[in-house]
């Protein structure tokens, strides 16, 4: 199977935004609602989710194509593997979600847990494509012009990136393979 490409470049990272967007967007949103009472923010939240599905079917069909491109029992594969079962299970709870208020965009019990749920998903799994991308090299061409310019980061940040590690080596290497 062929990596998705468009124009030159890779088409799983353009289509992401979406799905990274409006799923912690909704949440958001679903919050904003909760706290206030009111009805539009419930309703943003919904259009929010819906559009957030919609664009993760599609990021997730072009993450597929490129995940059936990594050779088995990899490092590679056990990022990718975690990377796609925590957008998967995004995307589950996002459907579950956006199904329960089909007719009535209202919070009903746990939809701001699951709204809370399916945006920590997506936000850790963006973590390990990140992963997936500049660490480990997936559809990098070249040498990155800036790898050594210096990096800003967070209070904890080397503790966080550990405790990510650490969670990756718990997931199988193992996986589909096409050539």
């Amino acid at each position: 199977m062929p990596k998705s490409t468009i124009a030159g470049h890779p088409l799983h990272p353009m289509l992401i935004v979406a799905p990274a967007a409006l799923i912690p967007f909704g949440f958001v949103l679903d919050a904003m609602a909760r706290r206030t009472g009111k009805r539009s923010y419930s309703d943003a939240a919904y259009y929010s989710l819906v559009g957030g599905l919609v664009g993760g079917l599609a990021a997730g069909a072009a993450g597929v194509m490129d995940y059936l491109t990594i050779e088995p029992e990899t490092d590679v594969k056990r990022t990718a593997n975690l990377h796609g079962a925590l957008n998967g299970a995004a995307m589950v709870l996002t459907a579950v979600n956006v199904a329960t208020r089909r007719n009535e965009s209202a919070h009903r019990g746990g939809s701001l847990l699951v709204s809370a749920l399916a945006a920590a998903g997506v936000m850790i799994s963006g973590w390990f494509g990140g992963r997936l991308v500049y660490e480990q090299g997936v559809r990098v061409k070249g040498v990155s012009p800036i790898a050594d310019a210096s990096e800003a980061k967070l209070p904890a940040d080397e503790r966080l990136e550990k405790a990510m590690k650490f969670e990756e080596r718990l997931m199988p290497s193992s996986g589909p393979y096409l050539n």
